[in-house]
């Protein structure tokens, strides 16, 4: 059933509208950016035999001029590489290409997603996990797979195909205390704070991510779009769509998510727990979680028959084994679906698994983590890394690790950005209109019309921009003319509807 319904979002969002947005800047105002992750911070990985690499660590160069870019040769355009090849080839370069000051590496089309570990099962270390235990430390902690991206997170201290494999203590029964000093653990889990980079021991990681999409042209609307994502609680929705009988229904964190994370948060959601399948809403969804192929039914993928519109800046995290098993269009594994889709349909960024991870809350990335540091402003990498228990395992993070959701600022109808022009001009498309749209139709006030009291909150912000410097706004000269001309436009009644008429 649906446990928050979509008629009583809409009865109630114009009322609680701007309790949501004053809400979520608040938020927004702790993290500053002298505290948040900086382009300075960033090295983006390239293969130099991919052109479409090249092509697309350019263009996130365009975006953040401050990063630094790092050309990797000799290295397979696989999607799968060896452990050897990973080890002996990638490695040695990132590790020669970084600083101690690198927080986040991003990974680019044209490397490889996942490193195959060839190599015997090495068992796991004597005295961790099981032995205190009387526990017999068993072979099967121990992952033959690895993202590159979650593998580049310990870049500096697994240096060998044992500790690749090495997943003992996250296999071993959840009741035993965890093990920080393990090298596979996290030392980020589950911490909402800024991430600051450390130089060496278990705080030693690095946060990752990677700019990968069906073509490159999916990858720079995927990039484009992060610049443009805002938080807009009340105007977008997160769908979180639990099934209660996929086989990872017990563990996952669907329903913590929708009422611990969600509802607290004044953020618009739909929660449902049976066994229908959510695929579409009234507003444009900024988050997606659902146990993926669940969406559409056996034999197809989750993503292609979604029928909702897209906002800026959303996110899918679905509990699928292989969403990240390919960024070829098509090469779907077992039917499932591919984070390559969501991206293509225009979303902004995922959580993926490149292999089998396991259902589990600590071998996937907990949703009610991530959404709720992402909903309070920290950046997707922070957000996506602080939620995943552990390293050097099947995890991804896909999108730019640098988005962050920004405060929208009101009369910013069109979402670019930048309170001018465009936004002026929905406003008096709809003027002296009754409404349903919000924004969308320049009510910024949310009382369901259009007049001077939208007005007023459009001039008060004018100018008012987070958008990349490259947004454009009128010259002052250029504005009063604008104006003058728009209160010629409203005096005489210009731009009302008969129909609709207060």
């Amino acid at each position: 059933m649906f446990r928050l319904s979509l008629d009583w979002l809409i009865q109630k969002r114009n009322r609680t509208a701007i309790a949501f947005m004053l809400a979520s800047a608040v938020a927004l105002f702790f993290i500053t950016p002298a505290q948040a992750l900086n382009p300075s911070d960033v090295v983006v990985l390239y293969n130099e035999d991919s052109p479409d690499g090249i092509e697309i660590a350019n263009y996130y160069a365009q975006v953040y001029p401050e990063v630094q870019l790092l050309g990797l040769q000799g290295v397979s355009t696989a999607e799968q590489v060896s452990q050897d090849h990973y080890l002996n080839v990638i490695r040695p370069q990132v590790l020669a290409g970084i600083s101690q000051t690198t927080a986040v590496i991003v990974t680019t089309k044209g490397l490889p997603l996942r490193i195959e570990n060839t190599a015997p099962n090495p068992g796991t270390y004597p005295g961790w996990r099981g032995e205190p235990f009387g526990i017999p430390i068993l072979d099967d902690w121990w992952e033959p797979y690895s993202s590159l991206e979650s593998e580049l997170t310990r870049v500096d201290l697994i240096d060998s195909a044992a500790m690749m494999g090495d997943q003992a203590d996250f296999m071993s029964p959840p009741s035993f205390p965890y093990d920080t000093k393990h090298h596979a653990a996290n030392p980020y889990f589950n911490t909402p704070l800024v991430f600051e980079r450390k130089d060496s021991g278990t705080e030693g990681m690095r946060l990752t991510s990677r700019l990968d999409g069906f073509t490159v042209d999916d990858v720079k609307g995927m990039i484009d779009r992060a610049q443009l994502a805002f938080n807009l609680p009340s105007q977008q929705i997160v769908i979180a769509d639990n099934d209660p009988n996929a086989p990872a229904a017990g563990v996952d964190r669907i329903q913590e998510l929708a009422f611990n994370v969600l509802e607290p948060l004044g953020q618009a959601f739909v929660y449902d727990d049976t066994t229908a399948n959510i695929v579409d809403s009234p507003w444009p969804v900024i988050g997606y979680v659902s146990h993926g192929s669940h969406a559409t039914g056996a034999g197809s993928n989750s993503i292609d028959n979604l029928q909702f519109d897209i906002a800026n800046g959303a996110v899918l995290h679905t509990w699928e084994s292989f969403n990240a098993y390919s960024f070829q269009d098509g090469n779907n594994k077992f039917g499932q679906g591919l984070v390559g889709e969501w991206i293509a349909a225009g979303g902004t960024a995922a959580l993926g698994h490149v292999e089998e991870p396991g259902a589990s809350a600590a071998t996937v990335a907990n949703e009610d983590i991530f959404f709720d540091m992402l909903l309070q402003g920290f950046t997707l990498a922070e957000a996506a890394w602080s939620a995943t228990p552990q390293l050097s395992f099947v995890n991804t993070v896909i999108g730019d690790p640098l988005m962050r959701l920004r405060e929208w600022s009101p009369g910013d109808a069109n979402l670019d950005g930048v309170v001018s022009v465009g936004d002026l001009s929905i406003l008096l498309t709809y003027w002296n209109m009754d409404v349903s749209g919000g924004l969308a139709e320049g009510d910024f006030n949310f009382d369901g019309y259009v007049g001077f009291g939208d007005l007023s909150i459009l001039l008060g912000n004018w100018e008012f921009t987070e958008a990349p410097p490259s947004v454009a706004v009128p010259e002052p000269a250029s504005l009063v003319i604008l104006l003058l001309s728009s209160a010629t436009c409203l005096a005489s009644g210009r731009g009302k509807s008969s129909a609709n008429k207060r």
